[in-house]
C-alpha cells in the first residue's frame, strides 16, 4: 500500500475517533449508600427509597437490581438521563428478624467506572411487646401431676398494655393471666407488666409438648404475642420396651425369652394384678424387682414352636386408675 493511502485513511479516521471519545458516558452517583432506620417494631415493614443520580453524559441504565435474603425490591427507575435523579425503592419485612440486621442490595449498571454498587438497610428489630425472661415456656410433666410455668409480657415504651385472650395452639394448656402489681413488678421497666400463666393439667395426654400459644393485647403495635411451649409428659408408669420382637428364630433353637421392665413413677405402691398372652406359642411372668416400683414381665418362645409367624398381644393388668392395663405387642417368625 502507498504511503499516500495510509496517510488518506489515517486522516479520515480522526472524524470518527473524536466522534466516538466526544458521546460522553454515564456515572452513578447515590447520595446514601447506607440507609439506618434505627430502632423499629419487630414485624414493621421498613420502606427504604435510594437517590440515584445520573452526573454523566450519557444516559445511566439499571441493568440489574439483587437483594439479598429477607429484602424485596419493589421497583426500580432503569434508565436515568444524564443530570436526572432515579430511585430503587426496597422493603423489608422484620418480622423473621431480632436485634441489629442489615441487608444488601447489589446494582448493577453501565457506568464503566463503576459496574457495581452495594446499596445497605440497616435496623434494630425489637418486639413492642417483651416477653420476659423469653418467649419460651419448657415444661417436662409427670403425667397425673399437673405443671405451670410463667411468663411476662411488657411493652418496650412503657406505653398501654392489656392482655384480652388466649389461644393454646392446640396444646393440652389451661391459660390464665393477671396484671401485676406494682409491687410484683420487674425492676427498671416502664409501664405496665402482664404475668401469663402457663399449666399442664394433670389429665394431659402422654406425648410431646410442641405448640405455639397466641396471647391477644390491646395495644394496636403488638395485637398478637407468640409464646413457644416446648417439653414432654411422661406417663407415670413407664413401659420399656413398647413391644417385643424375637425376630427370625429356628424351629430347633433352645427356648427364647425377652423381657419388659416397667417402672412406676408415683410414691402409690403398684400392683400388676395379672398378665397374660393369647398365643400358646408363648408364656408370660412377673418378676419383682422393687415391690411396688419396678417389676420385669418375661415374655417366653417355646422351643418346638410351629413354623411361621406368631403374634400375640401382651395384657398387662394394674391396681393404678390412671393405667389399669397395659398391652405390649408380641412377634416372633419362626423358620
Amino acid at each position: 500500500m502507498r504511503k499516500s493511502t495510509v496517510a488518506f485513511l489515517a486522516l479520515a479516521l480522526v472524524p470518527a475517533l473524536s466522534l466516538a471519545q466526544g458521546a460522553g458516558k454515564p456515572t452513578m452517583d447515590v447520595a446514601a449508600k447506607i440507609l439506618d432506620f434505627g430502632v423499629v417494631t419487630k414485624g414493621e415493614v421498613i420502606k427504604a427509597d435510594f437517590e440515584i443520580r445520573n452526573t454523566g453524559s450519557a444516559p445511566l441504565e439499571i441493568t440489574q437490581v439483587r437483594p439479598t435474603c429477607g429484602c424485596t425490591v419493589a421497583k426500580h427507575d432503569r434508565v436515568i438521563a444524564p443530570g436526572a435523579v432515579g430511585k430503587i425503592h426496597a422493603e423489608v419485612d422484620t418480622a423473621s428478624f431480632s436485634g441489629p440486621n442489615s441487608k444488601a442490595i447489589l446494582v448493577f449498571t453501565n457506568d464503566p467506572d463503576n459496574p457495581q454498587v452495594n446499596l445497605v438497610v440497616k435496623f434494630d428489630s425489637r418486639s413492642f411487646v417483651e416477653v420476659f425472661p423469653k418467649p419460651l415456656i419448657s415444661l417436662n410433666v409427670l403425667q397425673g401431676e399437673p405443671a405451670s410455668d410463667k411468663v411476662v409480657l411488657a411493652t418496650a415504651d412503657g406505653s398501654p398494655l392489656r392482655i384480652t385472650g388466649a389461644d393454646a395452639g392446640g396444646g393440652p394448656f389451661k391459660i390464665t393471666y393477671r396484671e401485676l402489681p406494682e409491687k410484683e413488678r420487674i425492676p427498671n421497666l416502664k409501664g405496665p407488666q402482664w404475668e401469663v400463666t402457663v399449666t399442664v393439667p394433670a389429665d394431659a395426654p402422654q406425648g410431646m409438648l410442641n405448640q405455639k400459644i397466641t396471647l391477644k393485647t390491646s395495644n394496636p403495635k403488638a395485637p398478637e404475642v407468640a409464646v413457644s411451649v416446648s417439653g414432654i409428659v411422661r406417663p407415670i408408669i413407664q413401659v420399656v420396651p413398647g413391644e417385643i420382637n424375637f425376630g427370625t428364630v429356628q424351629a430347633t433353637a433352645p427356648v427364647g425369652r425377652n423381657v419388659v421392665l416397667i417402672s412406676n413413677r408415683q410414691n402409690a405402691k403398684l400392683e400388676l394384678t395379672s398378665v397374660e398372652v393369647d398365643n400358646k406359642a408363648f408364656t408370660a411372668e412377673v418378676i419383682p424387682l422393687t415391690a411396688g416400683q419396678r417389676y420385669q414381665v418375661a415374655v417366653t418362645l417355646g422351643a418346638g414352636t410351629a413354623k411361621g409367624t406368631h403374634r400375640t398381644i401382651l395384657r398387662i393388668a394394674t391396681n393404678d386408675p390412671t393405667r389399669p392395663s397395659i398391652e405390649v405387642p408380641v412377634l416372633a417368625v419362626v423358620q
